[in-house]
């Protein structure tokens, strides 16, 4: 079959042109929180394509404004997010890169196009078959081969191990087995930093949204004005009391220099005096005085002596009278000469100590003029400012009211808080934009990194493990490929990945299970579309049943389950599987719920379901809404059709019977009854099941009752207290109101 590639490939094309296209970015809407605090977003029910990276963004997407890098899984139809760091205000909607289903379906379409020598893929393509018998010796040696099993039979547990042989034993292996729908994003310091700078700067803007709230309506010129008032007539009444203690100040100061001045004025006269007694005494006078008698006698006895020359009667007389006048005079001159010596001394020495006493009255007169000058314009000035304050108006009554109200609720201080973040909000905007780039490109950063170390592995890895989904294409080829659960993928997905294959092939899976992927058929098939995408590995080599499976030399069967009890083995035997036989002494307890014809308490159901690793199967995706309602807080729980809840083993299991009696959905049951491990609640209509025709899932439920397979119960009946019974039913399914440690209601 030269050709089958590039028919291969127009069949994949063929269902290209209705395969959906998904943008750049996808919003997952908001998530909310559990009760542990993790973000989840509920995607039950719907489809959900491999994810690439996720951000925390606003809503316009991560390219505008913040974009956070998140860890993420989905589980069970819940993507479950680790958040790493503080998350900025806004981020609060999920956004998506995905696999696109179209771009995933071009890849597959070019890589079987390129396909070159692939003698193991020629071989599954033209449906040559290697001979098989036991399945873990199949993928040890050489060749093409299928291994079929049944749910429970450790398919996934045989692969594993022998990849792990494989690896040992020095062969590079692909291990292609279930996806696991989770993006990784390491933390990052750098980013944690900027997601805590971008969440101050929000803080900042929130901050100051909240102040024009509350300063709404205030005026703050207007608090200012009465705040100058109030402080102008507080000033006003300080200053007039220093106005007054300075104006008795003063007065002190004027009668102290009052005094000062009269003692000064009194050294002054002292002074005056003896200086005046110092250059005429008593004594001094009065020789002065006789001094002055004697030069008068003696210049008018000169005068007569001397006229003419002439003589007269008594000049002898005048003669001896100027004699003795002239030695009178001599002797008064000097007495005079001598009491002026003894004046002169006493007065310099009193002098000079009334000069010392004058010197110090002037400094004292000096200082207490200066005192009374620093006192007068002291209180010049205090009048000065009291005048001006008083002109410029005092606070009235209604101003301390209002200035005490806006003191009261700290509104200037928040006025002075807000006009210091809007003069910075400029330098916030444009610091926001770079940390919004940086922590954008840190992001791509990580995305692109986790694709080079994926491709470096896919390269350089001795075990390489993906999905069907995720088509690996490397230069290296592969010694072994190990298919696991593709039981139901398309041949053409198989084929590529059994083409990286040099020397061993295996291919595992159960073609019981629905598959994955819905392909559409569209209205003129291409004849390739029946032969290379509907069809399976397991049906392209004639196996379409057990019979077949065991019939075919080249596909090794497993039989011996071990997940599930003998009553839930009977269920899947009767609806297809027919070859199941018990491995150990597992027991798995069901119990049919008789909704008596009601539409079944989905709420209280709720409650049976555990917390981790439980499950609601319905047979149709119409029917999946009604019980998301009633399990909205309850993410751990799956709910869908077998064909769209990921997950090969549950604790629990509800089984809806109640609209359908799932007739044209056997597979879907089988698969579904054979993921319960602990548990599996049937809920049905007793008499519908009783009704139900031999062949049909209801059909099974009624011989399985018949059997004593299972116990029945009204559905009322299990959520009314009553006396307990020692049964191991009772142990599981009696409801109490008492929270389970992790926070949920156990049943």
């Amino acid at each position: 079959m030269a050709d089958w590639r590039q028919q291969a490939a127009r069949a994949v094309e063929a269902e290209l042109g209705h395969a959906r296209r998904v943008e750049e970015w996808t919003s997952l809407g908001h998530p909310r929180k559990t009760t542990d605090g993790t973000l989840v977003v509920d995607l039950r029910g719907e489809a959900i394509d491999l994810l690439e990276d996720i951000r925390l963004a606003g809503d316009n997407g991560p390219r505008e404004g913040a974009a956070v890098p998140v860890k993420g899984e989905v589980s069970g139809g819940v993507l479950w997010l680790r958040e790493t760091g503080t998350l900025p205000p806004g981020c609060d909607q999920v956004w998506v890169r995905q696999l696109s289903p179209h771009d995933a379906l071009a890849r597959l379409a070019r890589g079987l196009r390129d396909i070159g020598y692939a003698p193991l893929a020629d071989r599954l393509a033209a449906a040559e078959l290697d001979p098989a018998d036991d399945p873990y010796e199949a993928c040890l040696t050489p060749g093409v081969r299928l291994v079929w099993g049944p749910p429970g039979t450790g398919k996934s547990r045989i692969a594993s191990s022998a990849v792990a042989e494989l690896a040992r034993a020095g062969k590079r292996v692909l291990h292609v087995t279930a996806a696991e729908n989770r993006v990784e994003a390491p933390t990052d310091p750098e980013r944690v930093r900027i997601q805590d700078d971008l969440a101050e700067l929000a803080s900042a803007d929130s901050r100051l949204g909240y102040l024009d709230e509350v300063l709404a309506g205030y005026d703050h010129d207007a608090f200012l004005e009465a705040e100058r008032r109030l402080h102008s007539g507080n000033r006003a009444r300080v200053l007039e009391a220093e106005y007054a203690d300075a104006r008795r100040l003063h007065a002190e100061t004027v009668a102290e220099l009052a005094d000062v001045r009269a003692f000064l004025w009194s050294k002054r006269q002292a002074w005056a005096c003896v200086a005046d007694e110092r250059v005429s005494s008593v004594e001094t006078r009065a020789l002065g005085e006789r001094l002055a008698r004697l030069d008068t006698r003696l210049a008018e006895l000169r005068r007569r002596l001397g006229e003419g020359g002439r003589f007269y009667r008594g000049r002898r007389r005048d003669r001896k009278d100027l004699l003795a006048a002239e030695a009178e005079r001599d002797l008064v001159v000097q007495r005079i000469e001598q009491a002026s010596r003894r004046a002169r001394k006493l007065a310099d020495e009193e002098l000079h100590r009334l000069e010392n006493e004058l010197a110090a009255a002037h400094a004292r007169f000096d200082e207490a003029t200066r005192a009374e000058s620093r006192a007068h314009a002291h209180a010049e000035q205090l009048r000065g400012s009291i005048v001006r304050l008083r002109a410029g108006g005092v606070a009235s009554e209604q101003d301390e009211r209002f200035h005490a109200e806006c003191v009261r609720r700290g509104l200037p201080g928040l006025h002075a808080e807000r006009e210091r973040l809007r003069e910075r909000s400029r330098h916030r905007a444009a610091l926001r934009g770079r940390f919004e780039e940086r922590l954008w490109w840190i992001g791509e950063r990580a995305y692109r990194l986790r694709g080079e170390a994926q491709a470096a592995a896919w390269e350089s890895g001795r075990v390489v493990r993906t999905s069907l989904d995720r088509h690996v294409f490397t230069s290296r080829p592969f010694d072994v490929v190990v298919i696991d659960d593709a039981g139901s993928a398309p041949l053409a997905d198989v084929l590529l990945a059994v083409a990286q294959a040099r020397e061993t092939a295996v291919v595992f899976g159960d073609f019981n299970q629905p598959p994955t992927r819905r392909i559409p058929r569209p209205a003129s098939d291409p004849p390739e579309v029946c032969s290379w995408t509907l069809a399976t590995a397991f049906s392209h080599c004639g196996i379409e049943s057990p019979a077949d499976a065991r019939a075919h030399p080249g596909c090794a069967v497993l039989t011996t389950q071990f997940r599930f009890g003998p009553s839930v083995r009977t269920l899947a035997n009767a609806t297809g599987y027919e070859v199941l036989t018990g491995g150990d002494d597992r027991t798995t307890e069901v119990l049919l719920l008789d909704t008596a014809g009601s539409a079944g308490e989905r709420a209280a159901l709720a409650k049976l379901v555990t917390a981790r690793g439980g499950a609601v199967f319905v047979p149709e995706p119409s029917h999946v809404d009604d019980w998301l309602r009633a399990l909205r807080d309850a993410p751990a729980v799956s709910v869908g059709t077998a064909g769209t809840v990921a997950g090969h083993e549950f604790g629990t299991v509800v089984l809806d019977l109640t609209r359908d009696d799932w007739r044209d959905h056997c597979r879907e049951f089988a698969s579904a009854v054979a993921r319960a491990r602990d548990r599996l609640f049937l809920l049905a209509d007793l008499e519908a099941v009783k009704a139900a025709a031999i062949g049909t899932p209801l059909g099974a439920v009624n011989a399985l009752r018949l059997q004593a397979g299972l116990e029945v119960r009204r559905l009322g009946e299990l959520f009314v207290p009553r006396q307990r019974r020692q049964s191991a039913i009772d142990r599981h399914v009696t409801v109490t109101n008492e929270p389970a440690a992790d926070g949920t209601m156990s049943g």
